[in-house]
């Protein structure tokens, strides 16, 4: 898709931030650190408060069997929630 003419209006880092973000596969996505050292955030940028060192994180469905029922009382618990 041309994103350009989609999204006129918009400059060409911001174009080319969403080319790199919208990625279906992961393996070929612009990383998050990548990602916030991106031309487009350049003036909003305050290195010396970033911290790159990710800690992990559990998500509740992680340890839950996901079957389909289980699945769309999720989607259903998620979907209520907006």
């Amino acid at each position: 898709m041309d994103l350009q003419s989609k999204y006129p209006g918009a400059s060409s880092e911001a174009v080319d931030f969403l080319y790199k973000v919208l990625v279906f596969n992961p393996y070929f996505r612009i990383s998050l650190q990548e990602a916030l050292t991106h031309p487009l955030f350049e003036k909003v940028r305050k290195p010396q408060n970033e911290n790159f060192k990710a800690q992990a994180i559990s998500l509740q469905f992680e340890n839950k069997d996901l079957d389909k029922e289980t699945l769309r009382k999720l989607f259903i618990e998620e979907i209520k929630y907006y």
